[in-house]
């Protein structure tokens, strides 16, 4: 199994070498001995996990238009993605930055809680979308709008992880432009092979776009270049979510991660990628409906928090109540794909943005978000510190 590239590392990690900072080897990408039988082993019913966010994601009055949108994982971490839009009522408020939340992985029904909640980066560009990781790289998409019209409208950035692992932000080593469409879902993998290339998926609405790197290595990035290879204007999943998944003898797979935009009716897709057929193509493999198990305790516990308030609290919880089902975690929200072994492998789908519990008085609670895992394998190997 090829091994990240450390011929480049950070200042941080250089200054983590020299001490007592012993930090895991991280796999160049993950692989699968055969990804239509993993695909067929997901369950249809998750499990959810709870986090704890200690600094909020968004200023309250942005929450309402804020949510996540994806969901990486690096080593024993969970990378989520949220943008951090203007409140709906002020359109002339200046453009905040997006932000990532980065939190330990936890077992199933476990809770965990969020370690760092950093700025993504251009600075002003408040939607930051799907992504997943690829080693010590992620490639996640950007917007400068919640619609990504207009010029210079997205594009996809490609991270170095490798620093979150000392507590330190992670890095933007390069950006592949998209100045005349958005981004939604976005997928990292790499070929199998020693002089692999690097492949990043990206889609907005039906149109879904593959990319392949010009080298095998992705730092220094001033050497790479990605070059697109495949342009499908037709894409049958609507794609507000993607992952690619290298087989270990071959052959590259792209998983849809889907869902209505009122939350429901969360699905996956598998498609095959054929990047050497004339022309290449996409070809549609198989589809799951992933069911959501119930209500989120993040949304019941905060309906029960209002009702025990005077005057204002029923009000606002019977407004809470209307909008449970499109509050509720699906793929609509922040979403993703782990492979966690060459047989394994997990999907989550997180609540659509942070609920506050954490913050509120006498609420009791620390579930401030929730994420449904489905897994492959009844007891998946992770990768612990």
């Amino acid at each position: 199994m090829n091994q990240i590239n450390v011929d480049h590392l950070t200042p941080n990690l250089n200054a983590a070498a020299s001490g007592n900072v012993v930090l895991p080897v991280i796999p160049a990408n993950l692989q699968m001995d055969d990804v239509q039988t993993a695909f067929l082993a997901m369950p249809e019913q998750g499990n959810r996990q709870y986090y704890a966010c200690p600094t909020p994601p968004t200023d309250p009055a942005g929450l309402l238009e804020s949510h996540f949108k994806g969901v990486a994982s690096f080593a024993d971490k969970l990378i989520f993605t949220h943008t951090n839009l203007d409140p709906c009522w002020d359109p002339s408020a200046p453009s905040a930055d997006g932000k990532y939340l980065i939190g330990d992985i936890v077992g199933s029904g476990g809770q965990g809680e969020i370690d760092e909640v950093g700025d993504t980066a251009p600075s002003g560009w408040p939607h930051p979308c799907a992504a997943q990781a690829c080693g010590s790289f992620m490639a996640m998409g950007i917007q400068k709008s919640a619609s990504g019209s207009g010029s210079d409208a997205s594009e996809i950035q490609v991270y170095d992880l490798r620093d979150c692992l000392l507590g330190q932000p992670i890095t933007v080593l390069g950006t592949i432009e998209r100045p005349e469409d958005g981004i939604n879902g976005v997928g990292m993998t790499k070929e199998a092979g020693p002089d692999g290339k690097y492949l990043i998926a990206g889609v907005n609405g039906r149109v879904l776009t593959v990319y392949r790197s010009t080298t095998s290595t992705l730092v220094p990035w001033g050497a790479t270049k990605f070059v697109q290879v495949l342009k499908v204007c037709d894409f049958p999943a609507s794609g507000a979510g993607l992952a690619l998944i290298t087989q270990t003898h071959g052959g590259v797979f792209l998983v849809s991660l889907n869902a209505d935009d009122d939350g429901a009716n969360s699905r996956i897709g598998l498609f095959k990628l054929d990047l050497d057929a004339t022309p290449p193509a996409c070809i549609p493999l198989l589809k799951k409906e992933m069911n959501i198990p119930g209500m989120s305790d993040s949304l019941t516990i905060l309906e029960a928090y209002l009702d025990a308030q005077p005057l204002w609290g029923p009000v606002l919880g019977g407004l809470l109540k209307l909008g449970s089902n499109l509050l509720n975690s699906s793929f609509r929200w922040g979403k993703g794909l782990s492979i966690t072994s060459a047989a394994s492998m997990e999907i989550y789908a997180t609540d659509r943005n942070v609920v506050p519990l954490s913050h509120l008085p006498d609420s009791g609670s620390k579930k401030d978000f929730s994420v449904v895992v489905w897994a492959s394998s009844p007891t998946p190997p992770r990768r612990g510190k």
